[in-house]
C-alpha cells in the first residue's frame, strides 16, 4: 500500500501539469490501458514469495492508473458542470460510493478471477462512456464557437429554436454567477 500511495501521490501532482500540455484524452487512455493491462496480468500471474518486485510493480502501476482517475475525472466534472459543480460532485461521490457498496456486497460471493472480470467490464464501460462524453462535449464546443463567430448564423439558430419551443443553449463560461465573489488582498 505504501508503494501504491507514493506513486499515486507523485502521479497526481504530475498529471495535473501534464494535462495542460497533452490534454485529458491521452491521460485517460493511459489510465485505461494501464489498468486493463494490470487486470490481464493479474488474471495470468501466480503470486510467489520469491519475486517481491512484482508485487511492488503491480501496486505502483495501479497507483499510476488511480492517479489518472482521481485527477482527470474530477477535472472533467469541473469542466462539464460549471454552473452546478456541487450537484455534479455530489452525484459523482454518490455513484462512487454505490460502486464501493456493490463491490463489498459481492466480495464474499465471487472468487478473485471473477472480480477481475467484473472490474474489467466496468473499466471498459467507463472508458466507452468517457469517450462518448468527450465527443459530445467537443461537438458542443465547436457548435458554440461557430455560432460566436457568425452572428447571422447565431440569430438563425436562435430563431429556429424559438420556433421549435426549445431554450437556447449557452456557454457556461459567459455566466455572471461569480460576479458576487469579493477578492481581498492582505
Amino acid at each position: 500500500m505504501i508503494c501504491f500511495g507514493v506513486v499515486n501521490a507523485i502521479c497526481s501532482l504530475l498529471f495535473g501539469s501534464v494535462m495542460k500540455f497533452v490534454g485529458r484524452w491521452p491521460l485517460m487512455a493511459l489510465g485505461g490501458l494501464v489498468h486493463a493491462a494490470l487486470v490481464g496480468v493479474l488474471l495470468v500471474w501466480r503470486p510467489s514469495p520469491t519475486s517481491p518486485l512484482v508485487f511492488f510493480a503491480i501496486s505502483g502501476l495501479w497507483g499510476v492508473g488511480d492517479a489518472v482517475w482521481q485527477t482527470q475525472v474530477n477535472g472533467i466534472y469541473g469542466t462539464l458542470f460549471r454552473r452546478n459543480k456541487e450537484a455534479a460532485f455530489s452525484n459523482y461521490r454518490l455513484w462512487e460510493s454505490a460502486g464501493f457498496v456493490v463491490a463489498y456486497a459481492y466480495s464474499t460471493h465471487l472468487c478473485a478471477r471473477m472480480k477481475l472480470y467484473v472490474m474489467l467490464a466496468v473499466l471498459l464501460a467507463g472508458v466507452v462512456g468517457y469517450a462518448c462524453v468527450e465527443v459530445l462535449h467537443a461537438r458542443k464546443q465547436r457548435r458554440l464557437k461557430a455560432l460566436a463567430e457568425d452572428p447571422k448564423a447565431a440569430a438563425a439558430a436562435a430563431e429556429q429554436l424559438a420556433k421549435e419551443g426549445k431554450v437556447e443553449e449557452t456557454d457556461d463560461e459567459k455566466d455572471d454567477i461569480d460576479d458576487d465573489i469579493i477578492i481581498t488582498h492582505l
